[in-house]
């Protein structure tokens, strides 16, 4: 296991968050469609966007955190 592995796993969890909150969302929205004025419905399409903007922010710092640790260890190694 390399020096780079704990943020590649952060990626691939947040990837995998992320597929099951757009789930969630798509679960929400069909049953929005059915009674479009429900006040459960509305706040969890809200908590499942915040939860989604939640992750992707930490998929993007994971992504870079992996790039910048890959980049080091290359550099490392070349020397």
């Amino acid at each position: 296991m390399t020096e780079c592995d704990k943020y590649k796993q952060q990626v691939n969890k947040a990837k995998e968050t992320a597929g099951e909150l757009e789930e969630k969302l798509h679960q929400v929205r069909l049953k929005l469609k059915n009674n479009p004025t429900s006040a459960i419905y509305l706040q969890e399409i809200k908590n499942i966007t915040l939860d989604m903007t939640i992750t992707l922010n930490e998929l993007e710092h994971s992504q870079s955190a992996w790039e910048k640790c890959m980049a080091t260890v290359n550099k490392t190694r070349t020397a």
